[in-house]
């Protein structure tokens, strides 16, 4: 009983330290309000369940955006999935360690996402 309760325990414990809070703010430089924002190493693509909470964030509009992320990796792709429909946009390799403050911006003609932010 003492070994189960122990190796449980452990469990737990080691599964906490995979993980690190990570809070940035997003604010939302794209004419379209984002409803979904998954997360994934760089150019592996395997992503996160969504981290934003409803409602959707409006054109214009910021939230602080708090999940655990993984310890094993820093640099990140974004995956931002839109209230509208519209299909997905994508900004590669950002340090997710550091980043505090991060403005997407989306030109959908031209499938152009760009970014700028602060560490």
């Amino acid at each position: 009983m003492v070994r189960t309760v122990a190796a449980a325990l452990l469990s737990l414990l080691a599964s906490g330290a995979a993980a690190q809070q990570t809070s940035f703010l997003l604010i939302n430089g794209t004419p379209y309000p984002i409803s979904q924002l998954t997360v994934s190493e760089s150019y592996i693509n395997q992503w996160t369940p969504n981290v934003l909470h409803a409602p959707p964030i409006k054109a214009g509009e910021r939230r602080q955006v708090n999940f655990n992320a993984p310890v094993t990796y820093c640099q990140a792709d974004f995956q931002v999935g839109f209230a509208d429909g519209g299909p997905l946009a994508f900004w590669r390799n950002l340090n997710i360690c550091t980043l505090s403050k991060i403005k997407l911006v989306y030109d959908r003609t031209t499938g152009m996402a760009t970014a700028s932010y602060d560490e």
